[in-house]
Protein backbone atom coordinates (compact mmCIF):
# COMPACT_ATOMS: atom_id res chain seq x y z
CA UNK A 1 0.00 0.00 0.00
CA UNK A 2 1.05 3.98 0.93
CA UNK A 3 3.54 3.19 2.82
CA UNK A 4 5.41 1.13 0.61
CA UNK A 5 5.54 3.94 -2.29
CA UNK A 6 5.67 6.67 0.23
CA UNK A 7 9.31 6.90 0.96
CA UNK A 8 10.42 6.79 -2.55
CA UNK A 9 7.61 9.84 -3.56
CA UNK A 10 9.31 12.01 -1.02
CA UNK A 11 12.67 10.83 -2.08
CA UNK A 12 11.70 11.45 -5.65
CA UNK A 13 10.07 14.61 -5.33
CA UNK A 14 12.55 16.65 -3.35
CA UNK A 15 15.40 14.90 -6.10
CA UNK A 16 13.34 16.51 -9.02
CA UNK A 17 13.06 19.79 -6.98
CA UNK A 18 17.04 19.51 -6.83
CA UNK A 19 16.87 18.67 -10.80
CA UNK A 20 14.95 21.65 -11.39
CA UNK A 21 17.32 23.81 -9.63
CA UNK A 22 20.36 22.70 -11.34
CA UNK A 23 18.69 23.61 -14.25
CA UNK A 24 17.97 26.81 -13.19
CA UNK A 25 21.68 27.03 -11.93
CA UNK A 26 22.80 26.03 -15.24
CA UNK A 27 20.80 28.39 -17.44
CA UNK A 28 21.84 31.26 -14.78
CA UNK A 29 25.32 30.74 -16.13
CA UNK A 30 24.66 30.35 -20.04
CA UNK A 31 22.66 33.79 -19.90
CA UNK A 32 26.16 35.09 -18.06
CA UNK A 33 24.02 35.92 -14.55
CA UNK A 34 26.36 34.63 -12.73
CA UNK A 35 25.79 36.76 -9.62
CA UNK A 36 22.29 35.25 -9.35
CA UNK A 37 23.55 31.77 -9.44
CA UNK A 38 23.39 31.49 -5.60
CA UNK A 39 19.73 32.27 -5.49
CA UNK A 40 19.36 28.35 -7.20
CA UNK A 41 22.48 27.22 -6.53
CA UNK A 42 22.44 26.91 -2.12
CA UNK A 43 19.30 25.38 -2.16
CA UNK A 44 20.12 23.08 -4.87
CA UNK A 45 22.97 21.94 -2.73
CA UNK A 46 20.86 21.36 0.15
CA UNK A 47 18.24 19.12 -1.25
CA UNK A 48 21.27 17.16 -3.32
CA UNK A 49 23.17 16.66 0.00
CA UNK A 50 19.49 15.84 1.95
CA UNK A 51 18.01 13.86 -0.77
CA UNK A 52 21.00 11.92 -1.25
CA UNK A 53 21.93 10.55 2.38
CA UNK A 54 18.44 10.19 2.71
CA UNK A 55 18.12 8.05 -0.43
CA UNK A 56 21.66 6.13 0.92
CA UNK A 57 20.05 5.72 4.43
CA UNK A 58 16.41 4.31 3.14
CA UNK A 59 18.88 1.33 0.71
CA UNK A 60 22.04 0.98 2.97
CA UNK A 61 20.53 1.50 6.59
CA UNK A 62 20.82 -1.99 8.98
CA UNK A 63 17.60 -1.46 10.68
CA UNK A 64 14.90 -3.66 8.48
CA UNK A 65 12.55 -0.72 9.91
CA UNK A 66 14.32 1.82 7.81
CA UNK A 67 16.59 0.07 5.20
CA UNK A 68 14.83 -1.56 2.14
CA UNK A 69 17.28 -4.18 1.85
CA UNK A 70 17.58 -5.17 5.44
CA UNK A 71 14.08 -5.32 5.30
CA UNK A 72 14.04 -7.49 2.49
CA UNK A 73 16.81 -9.53 4.08
CA UNK A 74 14.95 -9.70 7.04
CA UNK A 75 11.63 -11.34 5.68
CA UNK A 76 13.75 -14.00 3.36
CA UNK A 77 15.49 -15.04 6.09
CA UNK A 78 12.44 -15.37 8.07
CA UNK A 79 10.50 -17.18 4.60
CA UNK A 80 13.31 -19.28 4.56
CA UNK A 81 13.27 -20.65 8.43
CA UNK A 82 9.22 -21.35 7.31
CA UNK A 83 8.08 -17.86 9.35
CA UNK A 84 5.40 -15.75 8.19
CA UNK A 85 5.90 -12.08 9.63
CA UNK A 86 3.19 -9.38 10.53
CA UNK A 87 1.80 -7.89 8.34
CA UNK A 88 1.98 -10.41 6.20
CA UNK A 89 -0.65 -13.33 6.51
CA UNK A 90 0.79 -16.12 4.25
CA UNK A 91 3.95 -16.78 2.40
CA UNK A 92 2.32 -14.78 -0.64
CA UNK A 93 2.31 -11.78 1.15
CA UNK A 94 6.06 -12.57 2.29
CA UNK A 95 7.29 -12.44 -0.81
CA UNK A 96 5.25 -9.66 -2.04
CA UNK A 97 7.22 -7.49 1.03
CA UNK A 98 10.50 -9.08 0.04
CA UNK A 99 9.14 -8.06 -3.78
CA UNK A 100 8.58 -4.69 -2.78
CA UNK A 101 11.56 -4.12 -0.88
CA UNK A 102 13.45 -5.10 -3.40
CA UNK A 103 11.91 -3.14 -5.90
CA UNK A 104 12.38 0.11 -3.53
CA UNK A 105 16.28 -0.51 -3.34
CA UNK A 106 16.74 -0.84 -7.29
CA UNK A 107 14.42 2.61 -7.82
CA UNK A 108 16.46 4.50 -5.15
CA UNK A 109 19.39 3.73 -6.79
CA UNK A 110 18.07 4.23 -10.41
CA UNK A 111 17.07 7.77 -9.15
CA UNK A 112 20.13 8.17 -6.95
CA UNK A 113 21.97 7.60 -10.66
CA UNK A 114 19.96 9.83 -12.38
CA UNK A 115 20.24 12.94 -9.95
CA UNK A 116 24.23 12.21 -9.85
CA UNK A 117 24.66 11.72 -13.63
CA UNK A 118 22.62 15.15 -14.21
CA UNK A 119 24.79 17.11 -11.49
CA UNK A 120 28.11 15.56 -13.54
CA UNK A 121 26.33 17.32 -16.33
CA UNK A 122 25.31 20.47 -15.18
CA UNK A 123 28.96 20.84 -13.40
CA UNK A 124 30.15 20.13 -16.80
CA UNK A 125 28.07 22.36 -18.82
CA UNK A 126 28.18 25.47 -16.50
CA UNK A 127 31.71 25.24 -16.05
CA UNK A 128 32.21 25.37 -19.88
CA UNK A 129 29.97 28.08 -19.97
CA UNK A 130 31.41 29.93 -17.01
CA UNK A 131 34.59 30.12 -19.57
CA UNK A 132 33.35 31.20 -22.71
CA UNK A 133 32.87 35.21 -22.36
CA UNK A 134 29.72 35.26 -24.94
CA UNK A 135 26.17 33.79 -23.27
CA UNK A 136 25.49 30.23 -24.60
CA UNK A 137 21.91 30.34 -24.18
CA UNK A 138 21.18 30.39 -27.73
CA UNK A 139 18.58 28.44 -29.56
CA UNK A 140 18.54 27.28 -33.45
CA UNK A 141 16.26 29.12 -34.95
CA UNK A 142 12.86 27.80 -35.74
CA UNK A 143 12.23 25.90 -39.01
CA UNK A 144 8.93 24.70 -40.56
CA UNK A 145 8.99 21.01 -41.28
CA UNK A 146 8.12 20.88 -44.90
CA UNK A 147 4.83 19.84 -46.87
CA UNK A 148 5.34 16.49 -48.15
Amino acid sequence: GINTLWPLFGISNQMLAGIALMLGCVVLIKMKRQRYVWVTLIPATWLLICTTTAGLIKLLDPNPAVGFLALAKKYSDALEAGQIMAPAKDITQMQHVIFNAYTNATLTVLFLFVVLSILFYAIKVGRSAWMKPERTDKESPFQPIPDA
